[in-house]
């Protein structure tokens, strides 16, 4: 269900992406680096996300066996374990991605997903293999915690991945009647403009920035300028460059931080 539901997801999006009146900026659907993204696409989240099901079954399985209570015991309505799913997800995703913006380290690995000159729903998979594990480590964790049914995880991970490719489209239609509770694109440009990264690191509900003083209702104009901060024209763009450079960086600082010692 997932792969079909975000199959239709992109084609949707890419299709509106073209039209003049909906579009956010002009950008050809071939743009620049279009085959890298979608490697990523294929190689860090259709391979990895079988993996993560794995995960969550597997650990579930585990806890439920030593005697933790499961939601997945109790009669309660599927809509009603979507909705949990889906806060308990965009909450763990909200963690990792708080993480990655709060120590250098990490920030080194999630600037693979911000170097992204131009945002539209394939842009939403750019992020190195690193990310991608620690977001699939702690994005499901409270899933597996409250022993969520599978039906319910599988339906919110569809969900929550469509609206992630969603808020990262090319698309400048007025959502704002949405946005005291729902991640708009509007929004989330925002966080990917290269002067304010900081702020809107919410992928569905707007809560958790509000709470937290992260939120940014500002919009960006159309000459925004998106990437690295500090290194919009010089940070690599090809997918193998992007692997490379986070782990030579993250090296040096260490070899450094040995030295101090």
């Amino acid at each position: 269900m997932l792969y079909i539901t975000l199959f239709t997801t992109g084609l949707i999006l890419g299709s509106l992406e073209r039209l003049p009146g909906l579009r956010f900026r002009r950008a050809p659907f071939f743009r620049r680096f279009f085959a890298s993204d979608l490697f990523y696409l294929v190689t860090g989240f259709v391979a990895g996300t079988s993996l993560t099901y794995g995960f969550i079954f597997s650990a579930a399985q585990a806890l439920g066996s030593v005697g933790v209570p499961r939601l997945s015991s109790l009669n309660i309505a599927t809509w009603v374990a979507v909705a949990i799913a889906l806060i308990s997800l965009d909450l763990g995703n909200y963690a990792a991605h708080s993480l990655l913006h709060r120590y250098d380290t990490l920030w080194e690995i999630h600037k693979v997903h911000h170097s992204s000159r131009m945002l539209d729903w394939l842009a939403t998979f750019r992020s190195h293999i690193l990310e991608q594990i620690l977001r699939r480590l702690c994005g499901p964790l409270l899933l597996v915690l409250l022993g969520i049914p599978l039906e319910a995880v599988a339906i919110a991970g569809s969900v929550f991945y469509a609206w992630g490719m969603f808020i990262h489209s090319n698309l400048s239609l007025n959502f704002q009647a949405i946005e005291p509770i729902l991640v708009s694109p509007r929004l989330h440009r925002r966080h990917h403009d290269s002067i304010s990264t900081n702020k809107n690191l919410g992928t569905v509900f707007t809560i958790w920035d509000r709470l937290l003083g992260k939120f940014d209702g500002r919009a960006s104009g159309t000459d925004v300028i998106f990437g690295v901060p500090a290194q919009v024209d010089t940070y690599p763009q090809g997918w193998w460059s992007q692997f490379v450079v986070p782990l030579r960086v993250a090296t040096s600082r260490g070899k450094t931080a040995a030295a101090h010692n």
